[in-house]
């Protein structure tokens, strides 16, 4: 793991990330800290409504740069220093592999993502609007940028938890995989075996569900909605990052933050549109993004 934390500080040659925006050093003349530049950054887990409601963002007329998201960050800047450090060299494909990079990040550098974040730089020369970061997740993760990111505001997008899993649940994302390699554990599980999340295996599951909540989800494997091997990988998905990531204390550290102007919390229940026009109002109209204040 040493050679980790090496990748991950000065030694890394500078890369460009997107345009105008980069990491490492040593920095390009002209370049600045991503700290001097307006910065929202959504929080959220997946589920609540990130992407779609940064897209409604943009068609509300919103000017803003989006910073290469969370996935690209950690497949650039966390997963590929431990491959190399493995002599790897393929990318894990597996949803729960990457969650354990993170932690390990982690371990090292307790600011994860927001550690990354704020290690950024940005071409003035390049990006003249508003920066935009999907997203930020967890209470280190949010303090850290809180504190090296002076001019970022924070979003924090919430669902209920059914909400949540009827989404994951929809999407195609290829992103959303698992490496089920036993063979136990991809056996057909027949539908009236399915008692409760102990019979698939995820006992664990029942922690952020009601008893009802529970059956219902159950019932959709008898619906023929979802198979029992879709429905088991994405309540581990579900948990493993409900697991990382307390979303409960992050909501608190948030609010306590709402007096500064500096935090809005959002439930997506409500179309994208009203979300994104709630989210615009909040930003501070004044802010001077050719001047970096």
């Amino acid at each position: 793991m040493q050679h980790l934390v090496n990748t991950t500080r000065q030694n890394l040659f500078f890369e460009h990330l997107s345009p105008g925006v980069g990491v490492g050093f040593p920095v390009p003349k002209d370049w600045l800290p991503i700290k001097t530049f307006p910065l929202l950054i959504i929080v959220g887990m997946t589920g609540v409504g990130k992407s779609t409601i940064i897209k409604a963002m943009a068609e509300e007329g919103l000017n803003f740069t989006l910073l290469p998201n969370r996935r690209a960050l950690t497949e650039r800047l966390i997963i590929a220093p431990m491959l190399k450090m493995e002599e790897k060299v393929v990318q894990p494909h597996c949803r729960i592999q990457r969650l354990t990079y993170a932690r390990l990040y982690r371990e090292y550098f307790p600011g994860g993502m927001g550690h990354i974040l704020a290690s950024l730089h940005v071409n003035p020369q390049e990006v003249n609007s508003m920066l935009v970061f999907d997203s930020l997740r967890g209470v280190n993760e949010v303090l850290y940028a809180a504190k090296a990111l002076e001019n970022a505001k924070f979003i924090m997008l919430t669902a209920p938890n059914m909400l949540r899993l009827e989404r994951l649940l929809k999407r195609d994302d290829p992103f959303d995989q698992i490496a089920n390699q036993n063979l136990e554990h991809n056996r057909q599980i027949f539908p009236e075996a399915l008692t409760n999340f102990a019979s698939l295996g995820i006992p664990e599951a029942s922690n952020y569900f009601t008893p009802k909540e529970e059956q219902e989800i159950l019932e959709l494997v008898n619906k023929r909605v979802v198979t029992d091997v879709e429905l088991r990988d994405k309540l581990k998905i579900f948990v493993e990052e409900s697991q990382n990531y307390d979303s409960v204390a992050t909501k608190q550290i948030l609010e306590a933050m709402h007096t500064s102007d500096r935090s809005l919390i959002i439930e997506t229940t409500a179309s994208p549109q009203q979300s994104a026009k709630a989210i615009i109002s909040r930003i501070d109209k004044s802010v001077d993004i050719k001047n970096n204040k």
